[in-house]
């Protein structure tokens, strides 16, 4: 006879011995309070920024005028009191917030340019709609929509370029808008995560012209962060992004004028500007395709995170957010100065 014939298994679970831990209740006063931080911590590095700016000016403008006429002062001056003042003291406040960092993932190099070919894809597509509203405000207001950051860099020298948009932007933005903000917000979920740091992201430009396609690009940089854990990749990504997007096509502007048209006899000027057309095609199919192949993919590599919020509770947490109102007002009175200005 069978000793264990009586044995019922079914009378015992894995629950009676082992008790899994549980994840505290949550609150979505709780969540307000931390979305709430985070807009206050982009704000600040706003408010922070402009200070530290106006400070410096004046008193680089009273003790040492001659400086203001350098080519890289302007430069100095809108980028470095952000990057060492507003960033840094904005992250004090958010170190107050709990973080979720992802889970780090090796990216190996053919998905590395298949990501940047998708941020020109997606960045081309989402500039041409922010041209055609730009122009129906042009239209409709009288004034012309200027892309301030296209017109500092055609007066700025090349190096100068490299090392502020190519080199010192892509480290200090993706540290804070993806790193920092990222890694407070994943606890509700991936998907929240990317969308709310790439909005944030977009609109921090202050401008509408870059607005769109910054929003775009800061969705799809935030998405690979989450990937990869790794902000090194979001970083060499953006570099590669900006060198190309930026500083090269500032040198084709600048040598070959608005209209794009090589002077007879320019070899290097023609050249230039071939190199960028194939670029651009290359970029454009290579995108397209990268996304179609991967996008099932990607849409389940998308992580729940600790706690899952309902579309109304997120509805919630973001309209009746006193800071959500805070940082719209400042982006929206940034947005109206410069194209009033």
């Amino acid at each position: 006879m069978n000793q264990y014939q009586d044995y019922n298994y079914q009378d015992y679970s894995y629950q009676d011995y082992y008790t899994a831990p549980t994840t505290p209740p949550l609150k979505l006063s709780r969540v307000r309070w931390h979305i709430g931080i985070i807009a206050f911590a982009v704000v600040l590095v706003i408010i922070l920024t402009s200070v530290a700016q106006a400070v410096i000016h004046s008193v680089v403008l009273n003790q040492f005028p001659a400086v203001t006429e350098n080519e890289w002062y302007m430069w100095a001056l809108s980028s470095l009191p952000m990057y060492f003042v507003g960033m840094p003291l904005a992250f004090l406040l958010l170190c107050t917030v709990p973080k979720s960092a992802p889970q780090k993932r090796r990216l190996n190099p053919l998905m590395w340019v298949g990501f940047l070919c998708l941020c020109f894809a997606l960045s081309f597509a989402a500039n041409f709609v922010g041209q055609y509203i730009s122009s129906w405000i042009s239209l409709l207001t009288g004034a012309e929509v200027e892309n301030e950051l296209e017109q500092m860099t055609v007066v700025t020298p090349l190096g100068i370029n490299i090392l502020f948009v190519g080199i010192l932007a892509p480290i200090f933005e993706e540290l804070f808008y993806r790193k920092a903000v990222i890694d407070r917000l994943r606890r509700y979920g991936d998907l929240p995560a990317i969308l709310i740091s790439g909005v944030i992201f977009g609109l921090i430009h202050g401008n509408l012209s870059q607005l769109f396609y910054a929003t775009v690009v800061g969705i799809l940089l935030s998405f690979i962060y989450v990937r990869t854990g790794s902000v090194l990749y979001t970083i060499s990504i953006h570099s590669a992004f900006n060198m190309i997007g930026g500083v090269y096509t500032t040198e084709l502007l600048r040598r070959l004028g608005e209209t794009l048209t090589p002077a007879e006899g320019d070899t290097l000027g023609a050249a230039m500007l071939m190199a960028y057309n194939i670029f651009v095609i290359f970029a454009l199919v290579v995108g397209i395709i990268f996304l179609i192949a991967n996008l099932r993919r990607f849409r389940r590599s998308l992580g729940q995170g600790e706690y899952t919020l309902t579309r109304e509770a997120w509805s919630n947490v973001i309209i009746a957010n006193p800071g959500t109102w805070v940082l719209v007002v400042m982006i929206a009175f940034l947005i109206l100065s410069s194209l009033l200005v």
